[in-house]
């Protein structure tokens, strides 16, 4: 559980005076929802931890030292470029719901302070950097969609929960220290943190028990199986029998004979009607029952070894889980359990249309496939922007951003094109047409494919693609474009 407005409170008091004032000289995130920052004032260095778990939501200082990943997270960078090395104005918890909120600005420029906010509500805990006109720079995870806030809108605070659903934890006091509250903070959520991994420790190994456990079951039912019909396969030997005296009665093209037992003396005969293949003959099919007899009976004793072997595995399995059960530690080698298998994501990052760079420093978008030709076209381009794209065959839209600009350079015009041809069914013919408008008079036509459109006011460019022109731009390919550039 998380702090309370009334602790938290009594957090920012008990620092504040300490770091109000002081250079922020590191930003990590050791953990994905954890931001430490590392503050300097007075040749002292301070240590302030904000975290969004979920459960354990809080803001205090901590003198333990957390390992970091090699990467920065695109949020930590974000920190780093926008906070470090400024000087902290205010800490402060907004009044009536747990916010803490960090502004900070350079030496002597109180005009474009930027703002740390920490929500620290439990499940919906996040962090969000803001700049000096109150637009979100970025956040730590995606807000929810019914609070509207994406980068660049204006931040706006959650709605206040009433206080009676939240519970507030009894932290232990700690003896006589500077932070004594900060210092019992981080005893006792670090035992309730280490509890916790405790926890998912194991139950994570009794979800590798039990589908091992099921593994064995299911090839145990297997085995069993296959010795019941080991078993019975008696029956091919006297189907063999049977076709052996009566091989002259069998006519061929036949696809079953009546097999008459006498389970007792003085009985009736059971009738049985046995199965034939109608494409082999009587002997064939002699050979056939046989065959099945000798494979059943010669492979009757491996079945017998392999069941007992699982029967050993799986009551070896069933004890360990009962140990985990229990809570004590094990030595996993001594457990034949089987590895779990890493559920396979398909990434989700998608790669980029390809830009390329014109004679007059003009960027030059291609979409290569129809979802690159929808992003350019309906995502990226603007009303000025000019659009083009081999007339009358299927082919890449390329896009000219024209900025500021009113007019295309001729040069960056027949280089657009030469682009809008060389990515379409003209490339072997070597020329054709290349038909370009402004991206507003661009329409998605309804029902349409993903990258179909309709065009109006368009322009015809008839030319070559000319080697020396074609070689020169895509070696002006630019290999990372942000999308801050478009």
């Amino acid at each position: 559980m998380g702090l309370s407005i009334k602790q938290l409170n009594q957090v920012i008091e008990e620092f504040n005076i300490e770091l109000v004032g002081g250079m922020i000289r590191r930003i990590d995130q050791p953990h994905p929802k954890m931001i430490l920052f590392e503050i300097e004032k007075n040749r002292q260095r301070l240590r302030l931890l904000f975290s969004a778990h979920p459960q354990f939501s809080r803001c205090h200082l901590i003198q333990k030292k957390y390992p970091n990943p090699k990467m920065p997270p695109h949020f930590c960078q974000l920190l780093r470029s926008h906070l470090r090395y400024k000087r902290i104005q205010s800490i402060k918890a907004l009044e009536g719901d747990r916010i803490i909120q960090i502004t900070a600005a350079w030496s002597g420029d109180d005009l474009k302070p930027l703002t740390f906010s920490a929500e620290l509500t439990g499940l919906a805990s996040n962090f969000f950097l803001i700049d000096s006109k109150e637009c979100i720079l970025g956040t730590l995870t995606r807000p929810p969609v019914s609070r509207s806030l994406s980068i660049g809108d204006p931040y706006h605070l959650p709605e206040i929960r009433p206080a009676h659903v939240f519970k507030e934890p009894q932290i232990p006091l700690a003896g006589p220290s500077p932070f004594r509250l900060n210092l019992s903070l981080e005893i006792y959520f670090s035992e309730l943190e280490k509890e916790e991994e405790a926890n998912t420790v194991k139950k994570d190994l009794l979800a590798q028990f039990s589908e091992s456990i099921r593994r064995q079951e299911r090839r145990l039912k297997r085995f069993t199986a296959q010795v019941r019909e080991a078993e019975e396969s008696l029956k091919y030997q006297e189907y063999g029998e049977y076709l052996k005296c009566h091989l002259q009665a069998i006519e061929a093209g036949a696809d079953h004979f009546i097999y008459f037992k006498v389970e007792q003396t003085g009985s009736d005969p059971q009738r049985t009607v046995v199965r034939l293949d109608p494409a082999l003959s009587a002997v064939e099919n002699m050979g056939h029952f046989f065959k099945k007899y000798k494979k059943s009976v010669s492979g009757k004793p491996l079945l017998l070894k392999l069941m007992e072997e699982t029967k050993n595995t799986l009551l070896q399995l069933e004890t360990g889980q009962k140990v985990v059960m229990e809570g004590k530690s094990i030595q996993l080698d001594d457990y034949p359990l089987h590895p779990r298998q890493k559920i396979k994501t398909r990434k989700s990052a998608q790669k980029s249309p390809a830009t390329y760079l014109s004679s007059d420093d003009m960027r030059l978008l291609v979409g290569r496939n129809d979802r690159e030709n929808e992003e350019i076209t309906f995502h990226i381009a603007r009303g000025n922007d000019l659009w083009f794209h081999a007339r009358g065959v299927p082919g890449a839209h390329v896009l000219v951003k024209m900025a500021q600009r009113k007019d295309i350079p001729p040069q960056t015009l027949l280089e657009a094109a030469t682009l809008a041809l060389y990515f379409s069914r003209y490339k072997k013919e070597g020329k054709g047409e290349a038909m370009y408008t402004f991206k507003k008079y661009i329409q998605r036509p309804k029902k349409g494919r993903v990258g179909s459109v309709i065009c109006s006011q368009e322009k015809t460019l008839y030319l070559e693609i000319e080697k020396n022109r074609l070689s020169k731009i895509l070696q002006g390919r630019l290999l990372k474009v942000s999308s801050e550039g478009f």
